[in-house]
């Protein structure tokens, strides 16, 4: 099954990846004007702002103030910027926080999840093997998102949603810096189906312990270091 997109700076972030990969844009070229991309693929500027600040965020191209918007040949390009320059410090408090977090509720998914929130765990993590195996960085990023939503549904406290909505943009973000990390691409993958196997198992402890590994992870893929006790 392929995921559809599920919002418009989503679409926009898509068909560039498809301009780029096609090589329409190839490395080190500038995209056309911010007007006139938006133009082109028909959504609003600031959904085209954020679109390319995903991309920015995956490592695909570099915003630069005045200059344009580059296609980068990779996060080993010069013009690539770490994550913790890039974002600050929002990268580490958001790790940070996941860390204090996440696998907490992955214990509770293991204890509580039903039948269909195990379905929909399953398939974001087959997703997210269907858009690696195929390049699609954006639908990646986007399934690694769902996999977390779901954990949060399946812990059984609709509090936890509630409560991570507010921050749920910069959260994001945390899970697309490691995608920029292309040598370890799929180890967010095979780090989700130790989760996934662990709340499968009914493995509270396991499923917490796995989740720990992969929050720490994915921060070292990203390249980015925070303050635990």
């Amino acid at each position: 099954m392929t995921r559809q997109t599920s919002s418009i700076p989503d679409y926009a972030a898509k068909q560039i990846q498809t301009m780029i990969q096609s090589g329409e844009f190839p490395p080190g070229s500038a995209l056309p004007a911010q007007r006139e991309l938006a133009e082109r693929l028909g959504v609003s500027r600031a959904s085209l702002r954020e679109a390319l600040i995903a991309l920015e965020t995956l490592g695909m191209v570099r915003v630069q103030a005045g200059k344009g918007v580059f296609v980068l040949d990779g996060p080993e390009d010069p013009r690539a910027i770490p994550a913790a320059a890039l974002h600050g410090g929002t990268a580490g408090a958001a790790y940070q926080f996941r860390l204090a977090i996440e696998p907490f509720v992955a214990g509770l998914a293991a204890q509580y999840a039903s039948a269909p929130q195990l379905a929909a765990l399953a398939e974001s993590v087959n997703q997210m093997r269907q858009a690696l195996t195929a390049g699609d960085l954006v639908d990646a990023a986007r399934t690694d998102f769902d996999f977390h939503q779901s954990l949060l549904v399946a812990s059984g406290n609709p509090l936890f949603v509630e409560a991570l909505r507010p921050a749920s943009a910069t959260l994001q973000e945390s899970r697309m810096l490691p995608f920029a990390n292309r040598a370890k691409l799929f180890e967010p993958l095979l780090e989700h189906e130790a989760i996934l196997d662990h709340i499968r198992r009914r493995n509270p402890s396991g499923a917490h312990d796995a989740m720990h590994r992969h929050v720490l992870g994915a921060a070292r893929r990203a390249g980015v270091t925070f303050l635990r006790p």
